[in-house]
């Protein structure tokens, strides 16, 4: 019995059949373009954030960046985390013998039951992307930017094709000289091709297509600011441009950019050094603004009497200023203070020689004579 919905497929099998193929099509696929585009914004931001990090050991600075040896582990900690952030993924990391890789099937099994029982591992440590919203909603904007680049590509590939108008092209050219007027339009494209001089009718016309990328501008211009939104940075990090004007010296923007990194620090940075070298870090601000203005409080401090502001006082201001924590510097005084008075009772300055007093009067003791 034959298919009654048969002609269905048919017109849908002739539709398919003559569908004209993608002209231009865009170099990359989109999923490759977003998970590239994610990736690279990831791995830019968890780059500045651990290049304002100090408390690493230089033999643990290496693990954090990729090697060009092929070996079983040569991507680093930050392109190791970058790939999790992106595809919000579960991460598990081992390290054994001042080597930073993935953990096995077995070693994963071992860590996610340790973290389950007590919240840590011996085996290894335990990191997770998962429901990472910030990513949910660049991938979106990215591909909005994919869709802007593609019709671009298409914009500006046309207009390197160089347009012979014909005046009444298909009225004046019967069928059977349609060879002619073929050959006539070859030879005026080559020409054209060569630098030649052409000659043609009055009425015709040679054009090329003017693309027009202010539309392409102002949308991609859109797409930034709202990725510098969800990013917590200045649109300035996001596209690497300085904001213009007159007064504009860039400080804002390098105070946004360090109230930006900070937030990768606190949620990212710190408590994964912490988990994978057992060191905890410190953020070290980049605003020279910043140390200059804590330098001339401190001199203030050095000649303001402590009748005005107790020592105290001035210890915690100091501290907070210099964006230390002020109960850590606290004990870090005192134990210098301990410290150099321990070695002075250890190693006692020399005694110096007492001078003798010197007599009375002119200095002549009883019974001498005087000699005048």
């Amino acid at each position: 019995m034959t298919n009654p919905f048969s002609f269905l497929f048919s017109a849908s099998a002739e539709k398919t059949s003559n569908e004209i193929a993608e002209l231009f099509p865009f170099a990359l696929q989109s999923q490759a373009f977003i998970r590239a585009d994610l990736l690279l914004t990831y791995e830019k931001i968890l780059t500045d954030v651990a290049e304002r990090t100090h408390g690493l050991k230089k033999e643990q600075e290496p693990l954090l960046w990729d090697s060009a040896v092929a070996t079983d582990a040569a991507e680093g900690l930050i392109t190791l985390l970058a790939c999790a952030m992106v595809e919000e993924k579960e991460l598990f990391l081992v390290l054994k013998s001042g080597v930073l890789r993935k953990a096995t099937n077995e070693e994963e099994t071992k860590i996610r039951a340790d973290y389950k029982k007590s919240g840590e591992s011996k085996t290894g440590v335990f990191i997770s992307f998962r429901n990472y919203r910030r990513t949910g909603l660049l991938k979106i904007y990215s591909g909005f930017e994919y869709c802007v680049l593609g019709s671009l590509n298409k914009t500006l590939n046309i207009s390197k094709a160089i347009q012979l108008k014909i005046n009444d092209l298909r009225q004046g050219v019967a069928l059977n000289d349609a060879s002619i007027a073929t050959a006539q339009a070859k030879s005026i494209a080559e020409a054209l091709r060569k630098g030649q001089d052409v000659f043609f009718d009055a009425k015709d016309s040679i054009d090329m297509a003017k693309p027009d990328t202010s539309s392409a501008e102002k949308a991609i211009g859109f797409l930034d600011n709202k990725r510098a939104w969800i990013l917590g940075l200045p649109l300035a990090y996001v596209v690497g441009i300085q904001t213009g004007g007159l007064g504009s010296t860039g400080e804002a923007d390098m105070r946004a950019v360090e109230r930006g990194l900070r937030q990768y620090f606190v949620s990212i940075i710190r408590p994964v050094f912490k988990a994978v070298f057992g060191v905890d870090v410190e953020f070290k601000t980049q605003d020279f603004r910043q140390v200059t203005s804590a330098l001339e409080v401190l001199k203030t401090f050095d000649l303001t009497s402590e009748d005005n502001l107790s020592a105290e006082t001035k210890q915690d201001i100091t501290a907070r200023v210099f964006d230390v924590d002020p109960e850590e510097e606290a004990k870090r005084i005192e134990k210098e203070k301990k410290a150099a008075e321990a070695a002075k009772a250890k190693n006692p300055p020399p005694a110096v020689p007492a001078i003798p007093a010197q007599p009375p009067g002119n200095g002549v003791q009883p019974g001498q004579p005087v000699v005048t």
